[in-house]
């Protein structure tokens, strides 16, 4: 053992468990468990004033009480590269109200469209007649238009109408042809029997910290021509602290390059929005529930509530700032999608199928006029969907 923490060998493995709060790495990480991030942690512990007089002027220190962990971790956007795996960030996001679903095989070979408007096409066979069956997936458009697109699906009908996050011209017709391709989608849910916890084990040269019952909230940072930065905000039980625990030597950090926001997709309200910068951050709550049986004195934490918020900064606009001005006043809602990623195995598609206009302010941006724009999503467990293609 060193004399010195060398904070530069830090490593961290997660692992979702099969009961709340109970470990499920067990001592030793495997291969699958580690994620590559930075990470952050800080230790909370409850300290109740010590009231006693002591015949001094200094207080009594606090009584120490039940101790809860705080985990940050920054991870740049890469995806698994082989369609339809999910990416090794993907059991992050089930902590966070997410459900992972997988499909493994494209949907049309592309097929043919039986009818279509500027923002709207109407699917046929092989496409399912389930509602909101494909929604937050992206979709492949070819034939019409002529140079092909690849679009979101913002909302999808048992009649298969599926809305789009663009608008287009000439509009879509019987000669557009689509196909859902292979994918995997996080999509949100208010169904606490779909939710998932995580056991976080974080080395750092020598030392261990093991955390139970992680939970907490993500927000996906996008700048015009960078790589997305996910963060992920968890919370849970301190099992072990500053153990002392040898780095695991089958550890393989993810080399892939994440692709850029450039040639992709930014809509808002289905019209270009020119931004610098975008941030959806999905704002879940977490709680611990107080149980005087338990070790700590509280139980591992829940998910208690929800406030997402997406904001943006497009140049202002003297057609789209008043169409954005009139919402704000008028509490009207838009959608918002974006598209990052060429390559099948590391694009992504996020999507907000509708949003409150909640705040928009003038500012300026390199001489030029910006809306700051903030949205809150307005329709329950559709706040924000993230699809990896």
């Amino acid at each position: 053992m060193s004399n010195y923490v060398r904070t530069r060998l830090s490593q961290v493995a997660l692992k979702i468990e099969t009961t709340r709060g109970m470990d499920a790495i067990n001592s030793t990480p495997s291969a699958n468990d580690w994620v590559t991030c930075q990470a952050d942690i800080r230790f909370q512990q409850d300290q109740q004033p010590n009231p006693v007089q002591r015949g001094a002027y200094e207080d009594a220190p606090p009584i120490p009480g039940g101790m809860r962990a705080e985990i940050t971790l920054t991870v740049p956007m890469a995806g698994s590269g082989a369609p339809g795996t999910p990416p090794e960030w993907g059991k992050l996001l089930q902590a966070c109200r997410m459900v992972e679903t997988v499909t493994a095989a494209a949907v049309g070979a592309p097929t043919a469209a039986s009818a279509g408007t500027a923002t709207t096409v109407t699917a046929a066979s092989p496409f399912g007649n389930t509602a909101q069956q494909y929604r937050g997936m992206p979709i492949l458009l070819t034939g019409n238009p002529a140079a092909g697109s690849t679009d979101v699906v913002l909302d999808y009908t048992t009649g298969r109408v599926i809305s789009l996050a663009k608008t287009y011209s000439p509009v879509l017709s019987t000669a557009t042809t689509l196909q859902i391709p292979v994918n995997v989608l996080y999509s949100p849910t208010s169904d606490d029997s779909q939710e998932k916890s995580l056991t976080c084990y974080a080395y750092e040269d020598g030392l261990r910290h093991k955390i139970l019952g992680c939970v907490g909230s993500f927000s996906i940072g996008l700048a015009a021509g960078r790589y997305a930065t996910l963060t992920v905000r968890l919370t849970g039980m301190v099992a072990a602290i500053a153990e002392a625990a040898s780095l695991p030597s089958n550890y393989t950090p993810l080399t892939r390059q994440p692709p850029r926001w450039a040639n992709g997709l930014s809509q808002l309200n289905r019209v270009l929005a020119a931004c610098a910068t975008a941030n959806l951050d999905m704002g879940v709550r977490t709680n611990y529930p107080e149980n005087p049986e338990a070790g700590e004195g509280f139980d591992a934490p829940i998910i208690t509530g929800a406030a997402p918020r997406i904001t943006l900064d497009p140049f202002s606009h003297t057609t789209n700032t008043p169409t954005r001005a009139s919402a704000f006043r008028a509490g009207l809602s838009m959608p918002f999608a974006a598209i990052w990623g060429s390559v099948a195995g590391n694009r992504f598609a996020v999507s907000c199928p509708s949003a409150q206009v909640v705040d928009l302010q003038p500012q300026e941006r390199n001489e030029l006029g910006v809306d700051a724009i903030a949205l809150a999503p307005d329709q329950p467990n559709a706040s924000l969907f993230l699809a990896c293609f």
